[in-house]
């Protein structure tokens, strides 16, 4: 398999052309003889919605942007940038302190530009011609074969749940995906590991080294971190570069979810099931 060095990454050109991407630890893992099964360890993948498996162009930055700049608040793109993956009261509330409202008002002005954002963004997601669709025209088959081969694939998003369930029923995911949680269900979103750890409870998942989350963003890669996946995958079809997801610790990187290898080996782990001994 011939190698070539880019920007400190080895990429496996013959197998995977220009599409994955190993951080410096993974190499060090003998990837060269892993890559084809980089998920057969894997029961469970968390997938983020917005740039890593909907194409939305950013829309929901640019909304939340755009709230906020209408109300006098000057938040540039720049600014947006590391918010991007939060929790959009999180992110309100933070431009919002910041601007110097007064704190008897905070909470009011949050409210307000939230409930502006969620008008602002059911409009431009679920319009006629609004430009979300699926990241790759095969993911949903390719989640058929991933749970083919024994691998329960779950969705988590900074979206409040009513976005989320459009969304997920808008783009086919009801039908394909094994379950969805939006950070609005749980303490707090990424990069908090609480929608992962709460997925596991769901699906009855025993170990987090099992687990694989992927993400466009540093907090997608956080919360991966933080929850201790085993696995945890950047992917460039959405918010952040390689080199920003590397530094934050992803341990893959991906052009899309639909790069990653579907495993070879339907053999899962099966030590989750009740010990009737």
């Amino acid at each position: 398999m011939m190698l070539r060095r880019v920007s400190g990454w080895r990429v496996f050109k013959r197998a995977f052309g220009d599409s994955i991407h190993f951080s410096r630890r993974m190499e060090q893992k003998s990837i060269r003889r892993s890559v084809p099964a980089l998920l057969d360890s894997i029961d469970l993948m968390v997938c983020d919605m917005a740039g890593t498996v909907v194409q939305e162009g950013g829309v929901v930055y640019h909304v939340l942007q755009r709230v906020m700049n209408e109300d006098g608040i000057h938040v540039s793109t720049s600014d947006m940038k590391e918010w991007h993956g939060a929790k959009k009261e999180e992110v309100l509330g933070h431009f919002v302190v910041s601007s110097g409202t007064p704190v008897a008002d905070i909470d009011a002005r949050v409210e307000r530009l939230a409930d502006k954002f969620l008008e602002q963004i059911s409009t431009a997601y679920f319009e006629t011609d609004a430009p979300v669709k699926l990241i790759d025209p095969t993911l949903l088959e390719y989640i058929r074969a991933l749970q083919a081969a024994g691998i329960k694939v779950t969705l988590n998003s900074g979206y409040p749940q009513n976005i989320q369930r459009q969304l997920v029923t808008l783009l086919g995911f009801q039908d394909a995906v094994d379950s969805y949680i939006s950070a609005y269900e749980v303490p707090a979103g990424r990069p908090y590991p609480f929608m992962i750890h709460r997925l596991m409870e769901r699906h009855n998942i025993a170990s987090v080294k099992r687990v694989c989350k992927v993400g466009d963003s540093v907090r997608d890669i956080e919360e991966g971190k933080n929850a201790g996946c085993g696995l945890v995958v950047g992917v460039l079809s959405g918010a952040d570069d390689a080199e920003t997801l590397l530094k934050a610790g992803a341990d893959v990187i991906a052009n899309r979810v639909t790069d990653l290898p579907i495993p070879r080996s339907a053999v899962r782990n099966y030590s989750a099931w009740p010990d009737l001994s």
